[in-house]
Protein backbone atom coordinates (compact mmCIF):
# COMPACT_ATOMS: atom_id res chain seq x y z
CA UNK A 1 0.00 0.00 0.00
CA UNK A 2 2.80 2.40 0.94
CA UNK A 3 4.53 1.69 -2.39
CA UNK A 4 1.36 2.49 -4.28
CA UNK A 5 1.11 5.82 -2.44
CA UNK A 6 4.66 6.70 -3.51
CA UNK A 7 3.83 6.05 -7.15
CA UNK A 8 0.60 8.02 -6.84
CA UNK A 9 2.66 11.00 -5.64
CA UNK A 10 5.00 10.73 -8.66
CA UNK A 11 2.13 10.55 -11.14
CA UNK A 12 0.32 13.43 -9.40
CA UNK A 13 3.35 15.73 -9.55
CA UNK A 14 4.04 14.68 -13.15
CA UNK A 15 0.53 15.77 -14.15
CA UNK A 16 0.60 18.93 -12.00
CA UNK A 17 3.85 20.13 -13.57
CA UNK A 18 2.59 19.73 -17.14
CA UNK A 19 -0.85 21.17 -16.50
CA UNK A 20 0.76 24.15 -14.77
CA UNK A 21 2.84 24.80 -17.89
CA UNK A 22 -0.27 24.65 -20.03
CA UNK A 23 -2.12 27.12 -17.81
CA UNK A 24 0.77 29.50 -17.20
CA UNK A 25 1.97 29.94 -20.80
CA UNK A 26 -0.33 30.49 -23.79
CA UNK A 27 -0.52 27.26 -25.77
CA UNK A 28 0.35 28.92 -29.05
CA UNK A 29 3.55 30.27 -27.45
CA UNK A 30 4.50 26.92 -25.94
CA UNK A 31 4.03 25.39 -29.37
CA UNK A 32 6.05 28.09 -31.13
CA UNK A 33 8.83 25.72 -32.22
CA UNK A 34 6.52 22.80 -32.92
CA UNK A 35 4.62 21.41 -35.90
CA UNK A 36 1.22 22.19 -34.35
CA UNK A 37 0.52 25.02 -36.80
CA UNK A 38 1.48 22.75 -39.69
CA UNK A 39 -1.04 20.12 -38.53
CA UNK A 40 -3.64 22.88 -38.13
CA UNK A 41 -3.13 24.12 -41.69
CA UNK A 42 -3.47 20.62 -43.12
CA UNK A 43 -6.61 19.95 -41.08
CA UNK A 44 -8.13 23.24 -42.30
CA UNK A 45 -8.41 21.76 -45.79
CA UNK A 46 -11.57 20.08 -44.54
CA UNK A 47 -13.20 23.51 -44.96
CA UNK A 48 -12.79 22.92 -48.69
CA UNK A 49 -14.19 19.41 -48.43
CA UNK A 50 -10.77 17.73 -48.58
CA UNK A 51 -9.82 14.74 -46.42
CA UNK A 52 -6.37 13.15 -45.95
CA UNK A 53 -5.67 10.03 -47.98
CA UNK A 54 -8.84 10.76 -49.98
CA UNK A 55 -8.26 14.20 -51.53
CA UNK A 56 -4.58 14.81 -50.70
CA UNK A 57 -1.55 12.83 -49.60
CA UNK A 58 0.27 13.12 -46.28
CA UNK A 59 3.56 11.69 -45.03
CA UNK A 60 2.05 10.15 -41.89
CA UNK A 61 -0.04 7.03 -41.34
CA UNK A 62 -3.74 7.93 -41.24
CA UNK A 63 -4.72 7.86 -37.56
CA UNK A 64 -3.26 11.19 -36.50
CA UNK A 65 -4.33 13.19 -39.59
CA UNK A 66 -7.94 12.22 -38.87
CA UNK A 67 -7.56 12.90 -35.15
CA UNK A 68 -6.19 16.34 -36.05
CA UNK A 69 -9.06 16.91 -38.47
CA UNK A 70 -11.64 16.05 -35.82
CA UNK A 71 -9.97 18.37 -33.32
CA UNK A 72 -9.95 21.16 -35.91
CA UNK A 73 -13.71 20.79 -36.39
CA UNK A 74 -14.26 21.03 -32.62
CA UNK A 75 -12.12 24.14 -32.04
CA UNK A 76 -12.82 27.70 -33.25
CA UNK A 77 -9.22 28.91 -33.78
CA UNK A 78 -5.58 27.90 -33.62
CA UNK A 79 -4.91 28.57 -29.93
CA UNK A 80 -7.89 26.39 -28.99
CA UNK A 81 -6.61 23.70 -31.34
CA UNK A 82 -3.15 23.87 -29.75
CA UNK A 83 -4.61 23.53 -26.25
CA UNK A 84 -6.78 20.61 -27.37
CA UNK A 85 -3.88 18.80 -29.01
CA UNK A 86 -1.69 19.40 -25.96
CA UNK A 87 -4.36 17.93 -23.67
CA UNK A 88 -4.83 14.90 -25.92
CA UNK A 89 -1.10 14.31 -25.96
CA UNK A 90 -0.89 14.81 -22.20
CA UNK A 91 -3.51 12.08 -21.81
CA UNK A 92 -1.37 9.70 -23.86
CA UNK A 93 1.87 10.74 -22.15
CA UNK A 94 0.27 10.15 -18.75
CA UNK A 95 -0.68 6.70 -19.97
CA UNK A 96 2.92 6.16 -21.11
CA UNK A 97 4.19 7.28 -17.71
CA UNK A 98 1.96 4.80 -15.89
CA UNK A 99 2.90 2.02 -18.32
CA UNK A 100 6.60 2.78 -17.82
CA UNK A 101 6.17 2.53 -14.05
CA UNK A 102 4.30 -0.76 -14.36
CA UNK A 103 6.98 -2.19 -16.64
CA UNK A 104 9.73 -0.96 -14.29
CA UNK A 105 8.10 -2.49 -11.20
CA UNK A 106 7.92 -5.86 -12.95
CA UNK A 107 11.43 -5.64 -14.45
CA UNK A 108 13.53 -4.06 -11.67
CA UNK A 109 11.34 -3.82 -8.56
CA UNK A 110 9.57 -1.01 -6.74
CA UNK A 111 12.61 0.85 -5.42
CA UNK A 112 14.30 1.24 -8.80
CA UNK A 113 10.98 1.88 -10.52
CA UNK A 114 10.39 4.84 -8.21
CA UNK A 115 13.79 6.34 -9.14
CA UNK A 116 13.04 5.82 -12.83
CA UNK A 117 9.71 7.61 -12.36
CA UNK A 118 11.33 10.65 -10.75
CA UNK A 119 14.00 10.79 -13.44
CA UNK A 120 11.45 10.69 -16.26
CA UNK A 121 9.29 13.34 -14.59
CA UNK A 122 12.27 15.73 -14.37
CA UNK A 123 13.86 15.15 -17.80
CA UNK A 124 13.26 17.73 -20.52
CA UNK A 125 13.02 15.39 -23.53
CA UNK A 126 9.47 14.13 -22.83
CA UNK A 127 8.26 17.71 -22.28
CA UNK A 128 9.79 18.81 -25.57
CA UNK A 129 8.26 15.85 -27.40
CA UNK A 130 4.87 16.79 -25.93
CA UNK A 131 5.06 20.20 -27.63
CA UNK A 132 7.02 19.44 -30.78
CA UNK A 133 4.90 16.81 -32.48
CA UNK A 134 2.38 14.03 -31.80
CA UNK A 135 4.97 11.39 -30.82
CA UNK A 136 3.54 11.10 -27.31
CA UNK A 137 0.80 9.02 -28.93
CA UNK A 138 3.37 6.82 -30.66
CA UNK A 139 5.26 6.25 -27.40
CA UNK A 140 2.06 5.22 -25.63
CA UNK A 141 1.29 2.44 -28.12
CA UNK A 142 4.90 1.23 -28.12
CA UNK A 143 4.95 0.96 -24.32
CA UNK A 144 1.49 -0.60 -24.32
CA UNK A 145 2.77 -3.28 -26.70
CA UNK A 146 5.73 -3.97 -24.41
CA UNK A 147 3.68 -4.00 -21.21
CA UNK A 148 1.08 -6.36 -22.66
CA UNK A 149 3.82 -8.63 -23.97
CA UNK A 150 5.74 -9.04 -20.71
CA UNK A 151 2.50 -9.64 -18.80
CA UNK A 152 1.51 -12.44 -21.17
CA UNK A 153 -1.27 -10.65 -23.08
CA UNK A 154 0.11 -11.37 -26.52
CA UNK A 155 -2.98 -10.62 -28.61
CA UNK A 156 -3.50 -7.25 -26.92
CA UNK A 157 0.19 -6.48 -27.47
CA UNK A 158 -0.11 -7.22 -31.19
CA UNK A 159 -3.25 -5.08 -31.49
CA UNK A 160 -1.49 -2.20 -29.71
CA UNK A 161 1.47 -2.48 -32.09
CA UNK A 162 -0.88 -2.51 -35.08
CA UNK A 163 -2.88 0.52 -33.94
CA UNK A 164 0.36 2.30 -33.05
CA UNK A 165 1.61 1.63 -36.56
CA UNK A 166 -1.34 3.68 -37.81
CA UNK A 167 0.03 6.66 -35.85
CA UNK A 168 3.70 6.25 -36.81
CA UNK A 169 5.67 3.19 -37.84
CA UNK A 170 7.78 2.96 -34.66
CA UNK A 171 5.53 0.59 -32.63
CA UNK A 172 5.89 -1.96 -35.44
CA UNK A 173 9.58 -2.18 -34.54
CA UNK A 174 8.48 -4.32 -31.60
CA UNK A 175 7.52 -7.11 -34.03
CA UNK A 176 11.05 -8.57 -34.37
CA UNK A 177 11.43 -8.39 -30.58
CA UNK A 178 8.22 -10.36 -30.14
CA UNK A 179 9.41 -12.87 -32.74
CA UNK A 180 12.66 -13.30 -30.80
CA UNK A 181 10.97 -14.11 -27.50
CA UNK A 182 8.03 -16.14 -28.87
CA UNK A 183 7.10 -19.45 -27.28
CA UNK A 184 7.12 -21.03 -30.72
CA UNK A 185 7.00 -19.94 -34.35
CA UNK A 186 3.23 -20.28 -34.47
CA UNK A 187 2.93 -17.60 -31.79
CA UNK A 188 5.34 -15.36 -33.73
CA UNK A 189 3.36 -15.73 -36.96
CA UNK A 190 0.07 -15.02 -35.18
CA UNK A 191 1.55 -11.98 -33.45
CA UNK A 192 3.01 -10.43 -36.57
CA UNK A 193 -0.08 -11.35 -38.58
CA UNK A 194 -2.44 -9.75 -36.05
CA UNK A 195 -0.48 -6.49 -35.92
CA UNK A 196 -0.11 -6.25 -39.69
CA UNK A 197 -3.77 -7.14 -40.25
CA UNK A 198 -4.78 -3.98 -38.36
CA UNK A 199 -2.53 -1.92 -40.64
CA UNK A 200 -3.64 -3.67 -43.82
CA UNK A 201 -7.35 -3.24 -43.01
CA UNK A 202 -6.96 0.49 -42.39
CA UNK A 203 -4.92 1.13 -45.51
CA UNK A 204 -7.13 -1.21 -47.50
CA UNK A 205 -10.25 0.81 -46.63
CA UNK A 206 -8.52 4.06 -47.52
CA UNK A 207 -7.16 2.53 -50.69
CA UNK A 208 -10.65 1.49 -51.71
CA UNK A 209 -11.83 5.10 -51.26
CA UNK A 210 -8.87 6.72 -52.99
CA UNK A 211 -6.16 4.43 -54.35
CA UNK A 212 -4.14 7.28 -55.89
CA UNK A 213 -3.75 9.37 -52.72
CA UNK A 214 -3.34 6.35 -50.44
CA UNK A 215 -0.53 5.00 -52.60
CA UNK A 216 1.00 8.48 -52.84
CA UNK A 217 0.99 8.78 -49.04
CA UNK A 218 2.74 5.43 -48.69
CA UNK A 219 5.31 6.27 -51.36
CA UNK A 220 6.05 9.78 -50.08
CA UNK A 221 8.52 8.69 -47.40
CA UNK A 222 10.69 6.99 -49.97
CA UNK A 223 11.30 10.29 -51.77
CA UNK A 224 11.76 12.51 -48.74
CA UNK A 225 15.15 14.19 -48.57
CA UNK A 226 17.53 13.09 -45.84
CA UNK A 227 17.75 15.49 -42.91
CA UNK A 228 19.84 15.98 -39.76
CA UNK A 229 21.75 12.68 -40.08
CA UNK A 230 25.15 11.59 -41.33
CA UNK A 231 23.38 10.50 -44.52
CA UNK A 232 22.06 14.04 -44.93
CA UNK A 233 25.58 15.43 -44.54
CA UNK A 234 26.82 13.05 -47.23
CA UNK A 235 23.90 14.07 -49.46
CA UNK A 236 24.54 17.77 -48.91
CA UNK A 237 21.17 18.36 -47.21
CA UNK A 238 21.57 20.89 -44.40
CA UNK A 239 17.94 21.52 -43.51
CA UNK A 240 15.03 20.05 -41.56
CA UNK A 241 13.67 17.88 -44.38
CA UNK A 242 10.30 19.66 -44.59
CA UNK A 243 8.23 18.71 -47.63
CA UNK A 244 8.00 21.23 -50.45
CA UNK A 245 5.49 19.55 -52.74
CA UNK A 246 1.92 19.86 -54.02
CA UNK A 247 -0.15 17.53 -51.85
CA UNK A 248 -3.08 17.72 -54.25
CA UNK A 249 -0.99 16.02 -56.93
CA UNK A 250 -0.34 12.29 -56.25
CA UNK A 251 2.62 12.35 -58.63
CA UNK A 252 4.31 15.06 -56.52
CA UNK A 253 4.72 12.57 -53.65
CA UNK A 254 7.39 10.76 -55.64
CA UNK A 255 9.29 13.81 -56.87
CA UNK A 256 12.87 13.87 -55.51
CA UNK A 257 13.34 16.19 -52.55
CA UNK A 258 16.75 17.73 -51.83
CA UNK A 259 20.08 16.13 -52.71
CA UNK A 260 19.88 12.54 -53.82
CA UNK A 261 21.40 9.76 -51.69
CA UNK A 262 25.18 9.54 -51.94
CA UNK A 263 24.88 6.03 -50.50
CA UNK A 264 21.94 4.14 -52.08
CA UNK A 265 19.17 3.26 -49.63
CA UNK A 266 19.35 -0.40 -50.59
CA UNK A 267 23.01 -0.47 -49.52
CA UNK A 268 22.35 0.96 -46.05
CA UNK A 269 19.30 -1.29 -45.69
CA UNK A 270 21.33 -4.42 -46.45
CA UNK A 271 24.13 -3.25 -44.14
CA UNK A 272 21.98 -2.37 -41.14
CA UNK A 273 19.60 -5.26 -41.76
CA UNK A 274 22.53 -7.67 -41.76
CA UNK A 275 23.99 -6.17 -38.58
CA UNK A 276 20.63 -6.32 -36.83
CA UNK A 277 20.04 -9.93 -37.92
CA UNK A 278 23.48 -10.88 -36.56
CA UNK A 279 22.73 -9.20 -33.24
CA UNK A 280 19.18 -10.62 -33.11
CA UNK A 281 20.34 -14.23 -33.40
CA UNK A 282 22.89 -13.78 -30.61
CA UNK A 283 20.48 -12.48 -27.99
CA UNK A 284 19.37 -15.28 -25.62
CA UNK A 285 15.70 -16.21 -26.08
CA UNK A 286 14.66 -16.52 -22.43
CA UNK A 287 12.25 -13.55 -22.61
CA UNK A 288 13.42 -12.04 -19.31
CA UNK A 289 11.76 -8.59 -19.04
CA UNK A 290 15.00 -6.59 -18.98
CA UNK A 291 16.28 -8.47 -22.01
CA UNK A 292 13.04 -7.68 -23.83
CA UNK A 293 13.42 -3.99 -22.97
CA UNK A 294 17.06 -3.88 -24.03
CA UNK A 295 16.45 -5.58 -27.37
CA UNK A 296 13.53 -3.20 -28.02
CA UNK A 297 15.71 -0.18 -27.26
CA UNK A 298 18.53 -1.62 -29.39
CA UNK A 299 16.13 -2.22 -32.28
CA UNK A 300 14.98 1.39 -32.23
CA UNK A 301 18.51 2.81 -31.91
CA UNK A 302 19.70 0.75 -34.90
CA UNK A 303 16.66 1.97 -36.84
CA UNK A 304 17.54 5.57 -35.95
CA UNK A 305 21.11 5.04 -37.11
CA UNK A 306 19.82 3.58 -40.39
CA UNK A 307 17.15 6.24 -40.88
CA UNK A 308 17.88 8.97 -43.38
CA UNK A 309 16.26 11.52 -41.10
CA UNK A 310 16.20 12.57 -37.46
CA UNK A 311 13.51 14.48 -35.57
CA UNK A 312 14.20 15.77 -32.03
CA UNK A 313 10.82 14.56 -30.73
CA UNK A 314 11.95 10.95 -31.24
CA UNK A 315 14.09 11.40 -28.15
CA UNK A 316 10.85 11.44 -26.14
CA UNK A 317 10.13 7.90 -27.36
CA UNK A 318 13.67 6.78 -26.57
CA UNK A 319 13.60 8.22 -23.03
CA UNK A 320 11.53 5.54 -21.22
CA UNK A 321 13.35 2.72 -23.02
CA UNK A 322 16.78 4.04 -22.04
CA UNK A 323 15.71 4.56 -18.43
CA UNK A 324 14.30 1.03 -18.30
CA UNK A 325 17.30 -0.58 -20.01
CA UNK A 326 20.39 1.04 -18.48
CA UNK A 327 21.61 1.84 -14.97
CA UNK A 328 19.79 5.03 -14.04
CA UNK A 329 22.79 7.35 -13.83
CA UNK A 330 24.14 6.20 -17.19
CA UNK A 331 20.72 6.41 -18.81
CA UNK A 332 20.09 9.91 -17.51
CA UNK A 333 23.53 11.11 -18.65
CA UNK A 334 22.94 9.70 -22.14
CA UNK A 335 19.55 11.37 -22.40
CA UNK A 336 20.83 14.71 -21.09
CA UNK A 337 23.62 14.77 -23.69
CA UNK A 338 21.20 13.86 -26.50
CA UNK A 339 18.77 16.50 -25.23
CA UNK A 340 21.39 19.26 -25.30
CA UNK A 341 22.44 18.27 -28.82
CA UNK A 342 18.81 18.28 -29.97
CA UNK A 343 18.12 21.67 -28.38
CA UNK A 344 21.25 23.05 -30.02
CA UNK A 345 19.95 21.88 -33.39
CA UNK A 346 16.35 22.97 -32.87
CA UNK A 347 15.49 25.65 -32.06
CA UNK A 348 18.87 27.29 -31.29
CA UNK A 349 20.71 26.79 -34.59
CA UNK A 350 18.28 25.82 -37.35
CA UNK A 351 15.69 28.46 -36.45
CA UNK A 352 18.42 31.10 -36.89
CA UNK A 353 19.65 29.77 -40.22
CA UNK A 354 22.90 28.41 -38.74
CA UNK A 355 22.53 25.14 -40.62
CA UNK A 356 26.24 24.63 -41.18
CA UNK A 357 26.57 23.71 -37.48
CA UNK A 358 24.85 20.41 -38.33
CA UNK A 359 28.31 19.23 -39.35
CA UNK A 360 29.13 19.36 -35.62
CA UNK A 361 25.91 18.30 -33.92
CA UNK A 362 25.01 15.41 -36.22
CA UNK A 363 28.29 13.47 -35.76
CA UNK A 364 28.09 14.11 -32.01
CA UNK A 365 24.57 12.72 -31.77
CA UNK A 366 25.42 9.80 -34.02
CA UNK A 367 28.42 8.94 -31.87
CA UNK A 368 26.29 8.93 -28.72
CA UNK A 369 23.72 6.66 -30.42
CA UNK A 370 26.46 4.24 -31.49
CA UNK A 371 27.79 4.09 -27.92
CA UNK A 372 24.24 3.58 -26.68
CA UNK A 373 23.71 0.73 -29.14
CA UNK A 374 26.94 -0.94 -28.01
CA UNK A 375 25.94 -0.66 -24.35
CA UNK A 376 22.46 -2.05 -25.02
CA UNK A 377 23.93 -4.91 -27.05
CA UNK A 378 26.33 -5.84 -24.24
CA UNK A 379 23.53 -5.91 -21.68
CA UNK A 380 21.03 -7.68 -23.96
CA UNK A 381 23.44 -10.57 -24.43
CA UNK A 382 24.19 -11.07 -20.74
CA UNK A 383 23.68 -14.80 -20.11
CA UNK A 384 21.15 -14.15 -17.35
CA UNK A 385 20.56 -10.79 -15.68
CA UNK A 386 20.92 -11.10 -11.92
CA UNK A 387 18.73 -9.49 -9.30
CA UNK A 388 21.64 -7.23 -8.33
CA UNK A 389 22.23 -5.92 -11.84
CA UNK A 390 21.33 -2.20 -12.26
Amino acid sequence: MRGNRRFTLIVGLFLTFRLSMLVFWPADQLARWSDYDYYYRLASWVDEGRFPYVHYWVEYPPLFPYLSLGLYLLTPRYDSYAIGLALIQLLFESGSFVLMLRIARRAVGDARAERIGWAYALLFAPVAAWWLSFDAITTFFLLLSIECWITGRRTQSALAAGVGGLVKWFPLLFLPVAAKFRKNWREAVLYVGTAMLVVVIAFGLLGALSPAYTLASLRSLGQRASWQTVWALLDGNLDTGAYQANRLDPAAATLPQGGRPAVPIWVTTLLFGGVYAWLWFRVPSDGEPRRTLRLTALTIVIFLLWSRGWSPQWLGMLTPLVLLSLPLERGVLTLVVLSFVSIAEWPVLLSRGMNSWLTVTVPLRTGVLILLAADLWSRATTVRPTSSEP
